[in-house]
């Protein structure tokens, strides 16, 4: 009985890390809804953007001529204006 039980067992546990790692990957990151850095968004509004240095939607720090800055890498990406 054993030797028909061990087999499955490890199909079980290789779907059940998968699952569990292909889960973990499609959480959003966590971000803080308070600016990390004052001195880099003064009063500037904070939102989700693309980051192209981080290659993913990072907090950013929203300028008036849409540019906006990455709070976690400090890359600045031009606006549409």
């Amino acid at each position: 009985m054993t030797g028909e039980v061990l087999p499955w067992f490890g199909l079980v546990l290789l779907c059940a890390v998968v699952a569990i790692v292909w889960a973990l990957r499609l959480t959003p990151p966590r971000v803080s809804t308070v600016p990390a850095d004052r001195a880099v968004c003064g009063d500037e509004p904070t939102a989700m953007a693309w980051c192209g240095e981080c290659a993913g939607r990072r907090l950013s720090a929203v300028h008036a001529d849409g540019a906006h800055t990455c709070l976690t890498c400090l890359t600045t990406t031009a606006g549409a204006l």
